[in-house]
């Protein structure tokens, strides 16, 4: 009886040891839940929201347009290793211009999110009835802010489009979207010669420095690799560009520069738990 009950002990030890090891080979390798402590993909994910990450290996993983969950590239985060979440906007390869009508990734319109935030500003003589508009939609107030002129706050494309059916002529006149810099840059790609413009040579500075190490200097706003002066780099792995949806308080490439891939650990895949009913065990778009 004894050694009867020794074997399944034994067996229920290593069924246990079996699952504790299925489920980090799982969390590892494949899929991950992380809590989103930000709101700086608002309105996709609320902050508060978990979520299923899928770090699998995938070729789309992690794809156009998807949100995507990086650690920081900067170097003095290497111990750290800050979490952040954003929408991944450039591909390896890609030329990418940013304005107010959205991205132009390789000539080709992709507009801004539905769901992205933008700021708004508001003169005086329009408040009121702006404000009155946005009440009676029951659109909530984000971040809003005394100017000289009025006020600013922020609203999803859509939420503008709703109040903008609301207003008067006079008052659409004085509701205007606040004004993005415009900007053009080609995302790294593994394996290709990249060259060097002052924009580009901002948004690479990070990725450059981690990959030649001290051969990489850079002075007056030029690099110099091994003491000489260069336009071009040669990238060992590819990059992207990630944008947030609430970009006025979000951290992402503006910031960080080109996400290496080494640092991406996958798609945002599926909303398991929300304060909004509506939003759980929804895909993350």
């Amino acid at each position: 009886m004894a050694e009867r009950s020794s074997i399944s002990v034994i067996k229920w030890l290593v069924t246990i040891v079996l699952l504790v090891g299925g489920v980090m080979v799982i969390r590892y390798f494949c899929m991950e839940s992380y809590h989103v402590s930000t709101d700086s993909m608002e309105v996709a994910l609320h902050k508060g929201d978990y979520i299923l990450v899928n770090k699998l290996p995938q070729k789309d993983n992690p794809g156009r347009n998807r949100v995507v969950l990086f650690t920081s590239p900067l170097l003095k985060d290497t111990t750290s290793s800050p979490l952040f979440l954003s929408r991944c906007i450039g591909m390896p390869g890609d030329t990418i211009r940013i304005s107010n009508d959205g991205y132009r990734v390789n000539g080709r319109l992709i507009p801004h999110s539905p769901r992205s935030l933008n700021t708004y500003i508001v003169t005086q003589a329009a408040q009121e009835e702006v404000l009155a508009a946005q009440k009676k939609l029951n659109i909530p107030l984000r971040e809003i802010k005394e100017e000289p002129f009025g006020i600013s706050f922020n609203l999803t494309s859509f939420e503008e489009y709703q109040i903008r059916e609301e207003l008067s002529e006079d008052a659409n006149i004085r509701f205007l979207k606040n004004p993005m810099d415009t900007y053009e840059l080609v995302v790294p790609q593994k394996g290709r010669t990249y060259r060097l413009n002052a924009a580009a040579l901002t948004a690479c500075r990070e990725a450059i420095r981690a990959e030649a190490g001290d051969k990489a200097v850079f002075r007056d706003g030029k690099l110099f690799l091994d003491g000489r002066e260069t336009d071009f780099f040669f990238f060992n792995q590819d990059y992207y560009w990630m944008l947030s949806d609430n970009a006025n308080e979000a951290v992402d490439s503006r910031h960080l520069g080109f996400i290496p891939r080494n640092h991406i650990i996958g798609n945002a895949w599926l909303c398991w738990y929300s304060k909004d009913r509506q939003r759980i065990f929804k895909p993350v778009n």
